[in-house]
C-alpha cells in the first residue's frame, strides 16, 4: 500500500522542478518540528509520525503489520528505506517513487497566495497551485504552509500518468530541534544499494517468489 501511494505521488514531485515559476514559490522548509501525518490517495490512507529539521525528514509508519521507516536526506541527495524487524535498509535517490513527496520538493512548486488562516495551531498561508507541465503531469490544488515551511495541509490532484486525488494533513505539531540521530542510519543495519532492475525494495522485504524449475 505504501509503495502504491508513493508511486502515485511522483507526479507531484520532481516533474515540476524545471518549470518556469509563474507566481510565488512556496516557502522553503526551514522549521524544526514533529507531527502526525495523515495521507490519503484515491481513498487509500496511510498514517505516519513525521520528524523534520531544516529539510531532513524521518517518517515512521506501520503497514500490513510491519514497522516501516523512511529517512530523507536532501543534503545527501538520498533516502533510506528501512524495515526495522529485518535490520535491512536500502538507499534510494530522492527521485525514486518509493520516496514520494518531500518538503524540499514541495517548496519548488509555484502558487498564488489566497489568504491566511490557522490550522493545527499554526498560522498558514493558503496557496492555489496549478503547476502543470506541458505533458499534463504536475499538481492542481491547494497547499497550506507556514512562513518557515511547515506544509500543514495539501489537497488536489496529480496529473499525467497515474493521476490521483490526494489529501495530506498534519496534526499534533510540536516545534523544536530534533535529535540529529533520527536522521542517521540506525546501528546494526545492513545497507543495500540496488540497481533499478533488481526491484524497488530489498530482497528481504519482498514477498517470496515462486522458484523456477531449470
Amino acid at each position: 500500500m505504501a509503495r502504491t501511494i508513493s508511486a502515485l505521488l511522483l507526479g507531484l514531485g520532481l516533474s515540476l522542478v524545471s518549470q518556469q515559476a509563474w507566481a510565488d514559490r512556496l516557502p522553503p522548509p526551514v522549521a524544526a518540528f514533529s507531527a502526525s501525518q495523515n495521507l490519503t490517495v484515491d481513498g487509500v490512507a496511510l498514517s505516519a509520525r513525521l520528524f523534520h529539521d531544516k529539510g531532513l525528514e524521518r517518517r515512521e509508519s506501520r503497514v500490513d503489520g510491519l514497522n516501516n521507516l523512511l529517512i530523507i536526506r536532501p543534503d545527501r541527495q538520498e533516502a533510506l528505506v528501512v524495515q526495522p524487524e529485518s535490520k535491512v535498509g536500502m538507499k534510494l535517490p530522492l527521485t525514486d517513487p518509493e520516496v514520494g513527496v518531500v518538503a524540499t520538493t514541495l517548496s519548488m512548486l509555484s502558487g498564488t497566495a489566497e489568504g491566511t488562516e490557522t490550522l493545527a495551531g499554526e498560522a498558514v498561508t493558503r496557496y492555489r497551485v496549478q503547476d502543470i507541465t506541458p505533458d499534463g503531469s504536475g499538481f492542481d490544488g491547494r497547499v497550506w504552509a507556514t512562513k518557515d515551511g511547515i506544509y500543514v495541509k495539501l489537497e488536489g490532484r496529480t496529473g499525467g500518468e497515474g493521476a490521483a486525488a490526494i489529501a495530506m494533513s498534519l496534526s499534533d505539531i510540536r516545534r523544536g530541534p530534533q535529535n540529529p540521530a533520527l536522521f542517521e542510519v540506525p546501528a546494526g543495519l545492513s545497507i543495500m544499494t540496488l540497481d533499478p532492475l533488481d526491484g524497488r525494495v530489498p530482497p528481504a522485504l519482498q514477498p517470496e517468489k515462486e522458484k523456477k524449475v531449470p
